[in-house]
């Protein structure tokens, strides 16, 4: 109760400092939306955007995601992680709290960008829906855990920054979000072993269930692979902070 508890309290924090910054609130929900309008005028016919479309909604996560985790070497400059650390409750629990604060931010701002999946014909049953929505919570998960021990162990929010955009842009863009590369190439290899490939290629199948379905990994095996790295992620993270001095 007492690891739970504490889960809630940072997660509700990270809600809370989200809400209550206007700024924040706008950019995020603009972005989401604006994003969308500009690429999807500029990118040619609606078969093309229909495939950048799942592309697009984890573009958006990852940018939400990566300014998220900015908030722990904030925090941590302020003095707050040092007195959460010292607190009598686990540390994995910290861990827990922020990742979870900020994949909910991020699947927030997808689940709006996924409202305008009418305009590229994607058609939403019940059950597709939630499946999709547990592919897009699954995938901020994972994008959010991805960034949380770079942003633990880096001193500085710019290093950070160029760090988290020269390893999430690449996985981004090979992730057949952009282009799907041919199966013998090395860049084939290379999507296969690329988690953002399973994420995006789980809400390329919520949205269009019948697009390519040869091609893409199953659904079953998306969430498998999500949930597994989105679980290693946060031991691996965990691990990294028990082991942390307070400073």
């Amino acid at each position: 109760m007492t690891y739970w508890l504490s889960v809630y309290t940072l997660w509700n924090r990270e809600l809370v400092r989200f809400y209550r910054q206007p700024s924040r609130v706008v950019g995020a929900l603009g972005t989401a939306v604006l994003f969308w309008g500009v690429l999807g005028t500029g990118i040619g016919g609606s078969a093309t955007r229909v495939y950048f479309f799942p592309g697009t909604l984890v573009m958006s996560m990852l940018f939400t995601c990566i300014f998220s985790n900015a908030s722990v070497i904030e925090d941590r400059q302020a003095g707050f992680l040092q007195s959460v650390l010292v607190a009598p409750v686990s540390r994995g629990a910290l861990v827990m709290g922020k990742i979870l604060g900020g994949a909910t931010l991020a699947f927030c701002q997808g689940a709006v960008l996924l409202a305008l999946g009418f305009t590229v014909g994607a058609s939403f049953t019940p059950g597709g829906l939630l499946g999709l929505l547990v592919s897009l919570f699954l995938t901020a998960f994972v994008l959010t855990g991805m960034g949380f021990w770079l942003a633990w162990t880096v001193e500085s929010s710019p290093g950070f920054h160029t760090l988290m955009n020269l390893i999430l842009l690449p996985l981004w863009m090979a992730s057949g979000a952009v282009f799907s590369a041919p199966p013998s190439s090395w860049l084939g290899l290379l999507m296969k072993v690329n988690p953002l490939t399973y994420g995006v290629a789980a809400i390329r199948r919520g949205l269009f269930p019948g697009m390519d379905a040869a091609s893409l990994p199953s659904l079953g095996l998306c969430w498998a692979v999500l949930l597994a790295l989105g679980l290693g992620l946060y031991a691996f993270s965990a691990f990294a902070v028990e082991k942390s001095k307070i400073k």
